[in-house]
């Protein structure tokens, strides 16, 4: 069910919202009996009833459905006009919410629940109250409210502070782990303590890494990071990027090479953050080649904009994981990433940079043929 509110607002069906439903539900049931004011009163009421994004239904004491709105009818999939008249539990097929208005009529007194609901991602959180005029019991009145997208939001802040945590926990354990070694006697022991002090030295630039990663991401995110924007000159960043990756090109008796242009390849873009984005995907390309294996970058323009692949010759990604390696923390080879000193944001900070430009990311792969990444900036 689309929603114009932000789904993180508390829902506040009290004082004036119960006074509306109070007014419809009234008018509801006595519109045919009334005189053309009160007709015009109660199509007043039912266009804002329309226009509330949370899914309203009232049944009066009988259990009979006496109105609903569209945001309902949409998201439950009803047929609006068929369902006024019939019992609530002809329309709900769900056990739980059926047994929440059983409870609300019969108690008359408000309940309030989140439910997922059954072969669906939905949740809503529903609540159900009560309708009184000054002498009457007219029913009850229940509020749906898609809270889907706030569960999201919350599954994936708890997995990130787990993914956050454990990838702190692993350097830290290990550096404190030799630290404690070399203070009960090691430290004595010159070829041990030399040692000891390079694992030390090598777990906390792995920590000071997922660090700067994860401070950097946060201001990306936020645009807290401000564009810098200039006329870049693709050729001229390749240089670079090949500069900067050589020693450890020339270690693993790999390949990096990019085509030369016959004309300039021009885009609008922050260099700094191209340069970032288009290092990640080489970085990823070297680390996941197989051995003396090729990497290569290349750039032209077409409709769409300025595109920059990356390719390579590694071990490719598995179709189940791509949809899932633009994730914090999401590797495809757990053991080897850190074994080779990743923080698992290198993905995640590229796309954003790239989102940050107006632009985005695509990516084709098979298992032990390689993988190709491309940019797409606009014009």
């Amino acid at each position: 069910m689309a929603s114009g509110k932000d789904p993180s607002q508390p829902l506040e069906p009290e004082e004036p919202f119960h006074s509306l439903i109070s007014d419809i539900s009234s008018l509801a049931s006595k519109s045919k009996k009334e005189s053309q004011s009160a007709i015009e009163e109660t199509n007043r009421l039912f266009a804002i009833l329309e226009s509330m994004a949370e899914g309203v239904l009232v049944a009066d004491t009988e259990q009979k459905v006496l109105l609903l709105n569209s945001s309902l009818a949409q998201a439950f999939e009803f047929n609006k006009k068929e369902a006024v008249g019939r019992f609530y539990w002809e329309l709900f097929r769900d056990t739980e919410i059926n047994e929440m208005f059983t409870t609300a009529l019969k108690e008359k007194s408000a309940i309030k629940k989140e439910h997922a609901l059954l072969f669906s991602k939905s949740v809503f959180e529903i609540q159900i109250s009560p309708v009184f005029t000054a002498d009457d019991y007219l029913g009850v009145v229940a509020v749906f409210r898609d809270i889907t997208l706030l569960k999201e939001f919350e599954t994936l802040r708890t997995e990130f502070v787990a993914n956050v945590s454990h990838e702190l926990k692993t350097p830290l354990t290990s550096i404190l782990g030799f630290v404690e070694t070399l203070k009960e006697g090691a430290i004595e022991d010159p070829e041990h303590r030399l040692k000891f002090l390079q694992i030390i030295e090598t777990q906390s630039k792995k920590l000071h890494s997922l660090i700067e990663d994860l401070l950097f991401l946060s201001r990306v995110e936020s645009a807290k990071e401000p564009l810098r924007l200039e006329e870049v000159d693709i050729e001229s960043l390749f240089e670079k990027i090949m500069e900067i990756f050589q020693p450890i090109v020339k270690e693993k008796k790999m390949g990096v090479q990019f085509a030369r242009f016959d004309k300039p390849v021009l885009v609008t873009a922050d260099f700094i953050f191209l340069e970032r984005a288009v290092s990640n995907l080489v970085d990823n390309a070297v680390k996941y080649n197989r051995e003396k294996g090729q990497v290569w970058m290349r750039a032209f323009q077409d409709r769409d904009g300025v595109k920059i692949e990356v390719k390579d010759e590694g071990i490719g990604i598995a179709p189940a994981d791509l949809t899932r390696i633009f994730e914090r923390f999401y590797r495809v080879d757990k053991s080897r990433s850190r074994e080779l000193g990743g923080t698992g944001l290198g993905l995640s900070i590229t796309k954003h940079l790239i989102e940050r430009h107006g632009g985005r990311i695509e990516v084709e792969s098979a298992l032990n043929q390689g993988t190709t990444f491309t940019l797409i900036l606009p014009k």
